[in-house]
């Protein structure tokens, strides 16, 4: 049948409700809902072939922006083949926290589980950056989660550290995205502590790989599956899977991307280690290596890391000491490393571009996060500013940064520096006018000409000054304060 109907008895929060839910097999269904108390929906994949009369396998994604439809999207062509139900949450938010966001993501799974025929031997989980830490938090819920797929971040807790034999977690990063430290490490220390743990890289910053990629990721669970007995030998799945993988590999070959496609296929030596695959493996490692450029790729990308190291130690060894001493006059040095950066993300050299990436990634990373810190701990003033200013030389369209500037000197009565990073900001090409009359500690400023007329200078409007008859305070605010 084309359609599954179901009638559907649930209890939650001790009330009994019943819907009727109408689904298309072989296309994805959104706003289901997961309690009639509660606004939370979800989206889901059933597989062409989906029927009640046997479990199959599921996959909870989790998005941070609870962008549920499109995720389910992203991972139908791998869900199809590889006969995953591919379920995601609507309402999981970044802004929110890890508590409360693993609360839904639990809730949709126990609204799946009175649903669907779930295989309880085959649950795994997927998420990306604060999606990944609910992906990766779940297993402390779910005993019986046997996989998790962490895009970009992984939540690190000891129920990920003594799972059993079955359980393996797949990490994913941007190759341009100073998260790859962080995954990199995650995956080599679970390694090491027992688990069954890999990780691939994809060009791209922090967001979703392409469903191409997520495809190789769901094989790695596919093929666990078959060498643990979970599901019965499939020798088609595991040629499938695999010739899918070696096509990735020859179109990074084809576009002379060379060290990628030989790192991939060292990948898939361990991938499908039981599989029989070895041997052309290393015949097509030994095809590369004879590559004109390959020799050289490898050189390329051996000496960008070892740069990357030297200068990732440097920054944040400057970092911390520039920030404990507010050393304004080392902000010069900083913007000379941004600069020198971008003109490895504009050089020829891919493997120093996406180094340059990753290093300009983490500085942003450390100025926002160590700003935050610091005003929560109520820093003195110029270890604040100081921090604000690095905001701005690592990001220089973040507004963020040019914000807390303008607020903490306007508190500061240094209404001069709170103009000149006012003018800096519009000149990013900052369009939004309501949020630049609600900074804090502005109140005397944002009622000034000046101040006014800046905003109208590069937004053609604002909202207390437009023309000189319609001053709202004495032009002569400045020289008063």
């Amino acid at each position: 049948m084309k359609y599954i109907y179901f009638l559907l008895l649930v209890f939650s929060f001790q009330i009994v409700f019943t819907q009727e839910i109408s689904l298309r097999k072989g296309a994805v269904t959104d706003n289901l809902s997961v309690n009639d108390s509660l606004s939370e929906t979800f989206a889901i994949y059933l597989p062409s072939n989906y029927s009640n009369e046997k479990s199959w396998p599921v996959f909870f994604v989790f998005d941070p922006e609870g962008r549920g439809k499109s995720v389910v999207q992203l991972f139908r062509q791998p869900g199809e083949e590889q006969g995953y139900l591919i379920v995601a949450s609507n309402n999981i938010n970044s802004k929110d926290s890890l508590l409360n966001n693993l609360k839904v993501g639990t809730r949709l799974m126990s609204r799946v589980f009175n649903l669907f025929s779930v295989d309880r031997n085959r649950i795994y989980t997927a998420g990306l950056a604060e999606g990944a830490e609910v992906a990766s938090a779940i297993p402390a819920v779910y005993n019986n989660i046997q996989g998790v797929l962490a895009v970009g971040d992984i939540w690190l807790n000891a129920d990920l550290l003594k799972k059993d034999e079955n359980f393996s977690i797949v990490g994913l990063v941007g190759t341009r995205d100073f998260r790859l430290y962080k995954m990199k490490e995650n995956i080599q220390f679970l390694s090491k502590t027992g688990n069954k743990a890999s990780w691939y890289k994809f060009d791209g910053t922090h967001q979703w790989p392409d469903s191409n990629l997520i495809s190789h990721a769901l094989g790695n669970f596919s093929l666990q599956a078959l060498s643990k007995g979970l599901i019965p030998q499939d020798p088609s799945l595991v040629e499938s899977l695999y010739r899918k993988e070696i096509e990735t590999a020859e179109v990074l070959r084809r576009s002379l991307q060379l060290f990628k496609s030989y790192e991939l296929l060292d990948k898939m030596k361990d991938k499908y280690v039981l599989f029989d695959k070895k041997d052309d493996l290393k015949d097509r490692q030994k095809n590369l290596r004879h590559e004109k450029f390959f020799k050289e790729q490898r050189r390329e990308y051996s000496r960008a890391a070892i740069k990357e190291t030297e200068l990732k130690e440097q920054y944040i060894y400057f970092f911390n000491e520039d920030v404990l001493t507010s050393n304004f006059e080392n902000l010069g040095w900083w913007s000379q490393q941004i600069k020198e950066l971008q003109a490895f993300q504009q050089g020829k050299n891919q493997a120093e571009a996406e180094m340059a990436y990753r290093l300009e990634g983490l500085l942003q990373f450390l100025a926002k996060t160590t700003f935050q810190k610091l005003n929560e701990a109520k820093a003195h003033i110029d270890r604040l500013i100081f921090t604000a200013i690095l905001q701005t030389i690592f990001d220089r369209e973040n507004p963020e940064g040019y914000r807390s500037i303008i607020s903490l000197s306007a508190g500061d009565g240094d209404y001069e520096t709170a103009l000149l990073y006012l003018e800096d900001l519009l000149k990013t090409g900052y369009k939004e006018m309501d949020p630049l009359y609600n900074i804090p500690g502005t109140l005397d400023l944002k009622l000034s000409p000046e101040y006014n007329a800046l905003i109208k200078k590069y937004l053609g409007e604002s909202r207390f000054y437009n023309n000189e008859n319609n001053l709202l305070v004495d032009p002569f605010f400045f020289q008063q304060k």
